[in-house]
Formats: structure tokens, sequence, C-alpha cells
């Protein structure tokens, strides 16, 4: 109705090798600066192979196998961002996939957050989740755009806490923000809504982002405008009291 092209983001996550355990957050509806906050918990369970480096999960090869197959596969998470749609597929803005065992440190700012974080790793310190724990800051989300060149798409805000089975059963915590330790919902920004529902918060967008300049150049315009008008308008008279001597 505004012109104005409005996104419904959310993110999923998932570790390597248990893809069908894929969990999303829920959707940020109509953000129009592409921002989108969350709250979100994903939690997953794993077997860690401290030697190797690798995480350990047995599942069926197939529904007709009646033992499960070992395997160890790399601890990589996966993070993208969407683009979600009512009448068509989602649309997939852009990612990240950090190897847990040695990925970029987190930026601490969104500005600090760059596409070298992702195309660059060496150039930047390192860190593992198995050593440090806990991690927090600003990762890039990056796609291939038509040139099969990787670009920029988003930044996320991100923490990373591992546990231990006993410190997980000491402090249990429920998936997206349940119960146990509940999160509480975030603070979605004002540009957050429909315009028919908030007519007065869409002008007031409209006005405050895309039309600010151009009504503050229109305002100087018209009081050039006024003052060239009084100037022509009082200059006879002055210019005939000048000649009058008055």
């Amino acid at each position: 109705m505004t012109g104005e092209k409005m996104s419904d983001i959310y993110v999923r996550g998932w570790l390597k090798g248990q893809q069908e355990d894929k969990q999303d957050t829920d959707v940020h509806y109509h953000s129009l600066t592409g921002e989108g906050n969350f709250n979100w918990r994903f939690v997953y369970p794993f077997d860690y192979l401290m030697a190797e480096e690798k995480i350990v999960m047995s599942k069926k090869e197939s529904m007709f196998s009646w033992d499960e197959t070992e395997y160890k596969i790399p601890a990589r998470l996966t993070l993208q961002v969407w683009d979600a749609d009512h009448f068509s597929a989602d649309d997939f803005l852009g990612a990240i996939e950090l190897d847990l065992n040695r990925f970029t440190r987190g930026a601490k700012t969104a500005k600090l957050c760059t596409i070298e974080m992702a195309t660059d790793e060496s150039s930047f310190p390192m860190v593992s989740i198995f050593k440090q724990k806990r991690v927090k800051g600003w990762w890039p989300f990056v796609a291939r755009n038509e040139n099969d060149e990787m670009e920029l798409t988003g930044k996320v805000e991100a923490e990373l806490h591992l546990l231990t089975a006993e410190e997980a059963e000491k402090s249990p915590a429920g998936l997206a923000r349940n119960e146990p330790d509940p999160l509480e919902k975030p603070n979605r920004p004002d540009t957050t809504f429909i315009w028919f529902l908030n007519p007065l918060k869409s002008i007031k967008y409209l006005i405050c982002t895309r039309y600010k300049w151009l009504i503050v150049k229109i305002v100087l315009a018209l009081l050039l405008v006024i003052m060239i008008g009084l100037f022509l308008y009082s200059m006879p008279g002055y210019m005939v009291k000048k000649l009058l001597g008055a």
C-alpha cells in the first residue's frame, strides 16, 4: 500500500548430521528495516568425542534396519535466515556455518561484523566452544549472488553456551522461550506493524525515514521563497523613501 517492502524474518539452525532436528525461531512479521528480534533458545543434545573432535551419533541407515549405525560427524552449527512467505516457498536470505572446534570469534558490535569473518577466517581470532564453553558476539550471514560471488546479506547476534549432561540436568533450559528458565519476549522495533492497523505509525515511519530530508528541503525552499517575496515587496517602498530623503 505504501510501496515499502516488508520482511517476515525467522532464523533456522541445526547441527551437522541432525538436519531432521532443525529448529526455527518464531517469525518477526512486517519488518520494514530488515531487523528482527527473537530472544530464542535452540537446544541441541549431542555426544562429543574429544580425542577426534567429532560428534558421535547413532541412527538406523533405513527404516528396514534392525541395528543402529554409529557415525562420527564434524561439530558444525549452521544458522540460516529466511523470509517467510504465505503463498510461495520461503526466500533464503543467508547463512553462516560455524566449526565449533575452531571458528571466528564473534564481533563485539554489528558495525565490526564483516563478510571477511566468513570468507577469510584466518585473519581473525579463533575460538573453540569446547574450550571456552560460552561465546557471544555478532556473525555475518552470507549468500552467493547472481555472479556466484559471496555477499553479506545480514548479521546475527547470538550466544553459544555448552553444558555437559550433568550441568544441563542441574540447570535445565527449555526450547524457544519456554520453561524451565524462560526467556522474555523480544522488544520488537516500532517498524514491525501492519499499516492498516497502525496508520499513524505508518505515516510517522514514512515521514521520519523516507521523506524526512525531502520535507526539510521543501521547508527551506519555502522559507527562501518567502524571504525573497518579502524583499521584493518591501524594496519599492524602501527605494521611494531613499529618493525622497525620508
